[in-house]
């Protein structure tokens, strides 16, 4: 399978940290200084998930005149789609205008939701005989954190993301040419949640249908909640195992990864994993200070930017992703 090109959107309100820090009453130099943001975009009253990831799509789209009517599978990672049902990618099919041939389906899985989809969408083109993918990213979640809370409206912003993935091909001067060489996934739910919303599901509905009985929630259950302290041990203690694990499986060193793309949680959490595992923090793509922790986003939007400053042909990348679940998963790619 090949990692053909990338392309972001991102959405109409623009903040500060200065603008955050207000509305949780927090430091903006805290925010900007420790967990490394310092602007961050969220969605317009108008915007969706779906309108968000369309716009993804599209810039990807039209750097590419003929791709449209290659694609047979439409894939949209989320864990906070626009509805419970139907699911994002059939919307945003439609929205493409998309010939009702193109299969589409969700992955509900957050900041590791990137690499594990590249590796689901390799299985679904090889198994069916399909050629060509869109891989979409998009969580927003400003429509799910509550404005005072600082613990997570300090870190995320919102973004979509689109990647162009093939069965195969030669490199050629309109698009590139990613191989995947190593991988290794796990999770470690056992070890806490890390990040959880307590209603609207099966096990605490908003509703009971047969009986019509409303369950009284509020705001408490139905906002994200964040804890900082579980996920960042987890990761200092998972995730530098299963970077490894990946270079081991494509019989490669640390020295030989050009570009450490790593999710984009904080600039604390990137560097002090930098620091473990003795990886030089020039070759740690940082772009949060930009963007905020964007979720399933945050590694193609890297890519995304790597590839517009033509910095990824001929080059070896590590991607990794971790977080929600919990769940983590590395990927070694030669550009």
């Amino acid at each position: 399978m090949t990692l053909r090109s990338f392309a972001f959107a991102l959405p109409s309100i623009k903040q500060t940290a200065h603008d955050i820090a207000a509305q949780c009453d927090s430091d903006a130099d805290f925010i900007m200084n420790k967990v490394g943001l310092h602007e961050r975009y969220i969605l317009g009253p108008d915007e969706t998930g779906v309108s968000l990831s369309t716009q993804a799509a599209e810039n990807l789209l039209e750097r590419f005149p003929g791709l449209k009517e290659k694609i047979s599978l439409v894939v949209c990672v989320t864990q906070n789609p626009d509805r419970p049902m139907p699911h994002n990618a059939a919307q945003v099919a439609a929205a493409l205008g998309m010939p009702h041939s193109v299969a589409s389906f969700d992955i509900s899985l957050g900041c590791s939701g990137y690499v594990y989809a590249l590796k689901a969408v390799e299985g679904f083109l090889a198994a069916t005989g399909s050629t060509d993918a869109l891989l979409i990213t998009c969580d927003p979640y400003s429509r799910i954190i509550a404005p005072e809370d600082r613990s997570t409206n300090c870190i995320f912003g919102d973004a979509a993301a689109a990647s162009w993935i093939s069965a195969g091909g030669e490199p050629s001067n309109e698009a590139l040419a990613g191989e995947m060489v190593g991988h290794a996934f796990g999770s470690a739910a056992d070890e806490g949640c890390g990040l959880e919303i307590k209603a609207g599901g099966v096990a605490k509905p908003f509703v009971q249908i047969s009986d019509t009985e409303t369950q009284d929630y509020d705001r408490d259950d139905l906002k994200l909640h964040m804890y900082g302290r579980p996920i960042f041990n987890f990761v200092q203690k998972k995730v530098p195992g299963n970077i490894q694990a990946a270079l081991d499986m494509a019989s490669l060193e640390l020295d030989d990864i050009d570009h450490f793309v790593l999710h984009q949680g904080s600039s604390y959490m990137l560097k002090a994993l930098a620091r473990r595992m003795r990886i030089p923090v020039e070759k740690v793509m940082i772009n949060m200070d930009k963007y905020g922790n964007t979720v399933s986003s945050t590694l193609p939007i890297c890519l995304s930017e790597l590839e517009a400053r033509d910095d990824l042909k001929g080059k070896t990348v590590l991607l990794s992703g971790f977080g929600v679940g919990l769940s983590f998963g590395s990927i070694v790619v030669k550009f």
